[in-house]
């Protein structure tokens, strides 16, 4: 009798723990989440890419004992883009993976992104203000937010500083104008072997997608229903990059002209500068030369602005596991342990002002930067606020592409550069409303 009484009890005492047992399994206990990774740097910068992403797996796992995350290795970013949308297509996409910039438009057509905004505002932990105001912009479609950003890389400008010395010339200020970008590269473009045509330029890649940027244009409304091409900002973005061409008389400037210090600036992305700055990748890459990077010159109705590069980071659509993705997004995007690993092991940026901005990021960048070389890094979080985001909507990648085509072929005409930007605007409206 006494013992079927402590049967009993202990049954009564031991299906409640069941009870909860068996709901933390169905909420991640013994559970996979798969997660698609990109082996290697978007950009083509040296990366210890799965020092950062093998932590922040350690660390969400320790946190959601019994769950384990699980991500092929080896796919790099060349073939990323066509493995992701197969399993999509195959219904075998990952819970969480990371978005190339050029596939956002896609999966978002795809419907194969989940929409973020009541989750976070559910968890409670996640603010829009957390972020650089453009890498966020990057996952958003109509005010709704699709992706966070994982890592990203701004553009800056790279001075040639030698070049610049031997004309006398000083390195600009961080808030330096068109005007003065002009008059510099007037000054240092020269026909040195007299025959007749100009070897030493004073720019070299910079476009009228950069000077679009910089004067607060934009070529296209943020739902992609108009082209503002012939807009006041855009047209005068257009108008200086056709004026700045026309200094170097139709020469076609090569990076073999750029990397052998004939030229005063080019357009470089941030990564590139921590790659080519430490020793002894400097000596390697660009030993002739003493050279630094600042902000982009600003146009009259913009500021020193470029355009932000974002690789993103999203959740399935159709994952059975939103919460535990969700959780594991945060990590990889809104902890700071994780997004302070992207400047030890990656030569990319927090999208994290709190991380961006810190003392301990300060002290990393300083410490792989030569003394005289730092103006980039003093400018970087001014950079990073200033910077542009590019709109996504239906067929915006085809329409960069006619873009493109036509502001080259207008350029490169003598005709009025007015009314030919009239009628590019135009044929983008056609193609956009067909």
């Amino acid at each position: 009798m006494v013992k079927r009484y402590w049967k009993r009890l202990l049954a009564g005492l031991l299906l409640p723990l069941c009870c909860v047992a068996a709901v933390k399994y169905f909420e991640g206990y013994g559970r996979v989440l798969r997660l698609g990774f990109v082996s290697g740097s978007y950009w083509d910068a040296p990366s210890n890419c799965y020092a950062v992403i093998d932590a922040a797996i350690e660390r969400f796992e320790a946190e959601h004992p019994g769950v384990r995350v699980e991500y092929i290795s080896g796919i790099l970013k060349r073939d990323y883009s066509e493995w992701l949308i197969g399993k999509f297509l195959l219904g075998q996409e990952p819970d969480v993976f990371m978005i190339l910039p050029e596939d956002f438009e896609m999966l978002y057509e795809l419907g194969a992104l989940h929409p973020l905004d009541a989750l976070a505002e559910r968890d409670g932990t996640v603010s829009p203000d957390d972020f650089y105001p453009a890498a966020l912009e990057s996952g958003n479609v109509n005010d709704v937010q699709y992706a966070l950003p994982y890592e990203c890389v701004p553009t800056l400008m790279f001075v040639n500083k030698s070049l610049l010395a031997e004309e006398g010339i000083a390195v600009p200020d961080s808030d330096w104008d068109w005007e003065q970008f002009y008059a510099i590269c007037a000054a240092v473009t020269h026909d040195l072997d007299g025959d007749g045509a100009p070897d030493r330029f004073g720019s070299y890649g910079y476009t009228w997608r950069d000077a679009l940027a910089a004067n607060g244009g934009a070529l296209f409304s943020e739902d992609g229903a108009h082209c503002l091409l012939a807009e006041p900002q855009a047209a005068e973005a257009v108008a200086f990059a056709q004026r700045l061409s026309a200094l170097y008389q139709g020469c076609e400037i090569t990076a073999r002209d750029f990397d052998q210090g004939r030229v005063a600036f080019r357009p470089f992305l941030f990564s590139d500068y921590r790659t080519y700055q430490p020793y002894p990748w400097r000596i390697k890459r660009y030993s002739g030369f003493e050279w630094d990077c600042i902000p982009m010159p600003s146009g009259p109705s913009g500021s020193n602005s470029s355009e932000l590069s974002v690789m993103l980071a999203g959740i399935s659509s159709r994952t059975g596991k939103t919460a535990l993705a969700w959780e594991f997004l945060k990590e990889m995007t809104c902890s700071d342990a994780t997004q302070s690993m992207l400047f030890t092991d990656s030569h990319g940026v927090s999208a994290l002002r709190r991380v961006t901005q810190s003392k301990q990021t300060r002290w990393v960048l300083w410490q792989d930067t030569p003394g005289e070389s730092r103006l980039a890094l003093a400018a970087l979080p001014g950079t990073m606020e200033q910077a542009i985001a590019a709109p996504h909507f239906q067929n915006s990648d085809q329409a960069n592409l006619l873009a493109d085509s036509l502001v080259e072929t207008a350029m490169a005409n003598e005709q009025d550069l007015g009314l030919q930007l009239v009628r590019v605007q135009r044929e983008l409206e056609e193609f956009l409303n067909r």
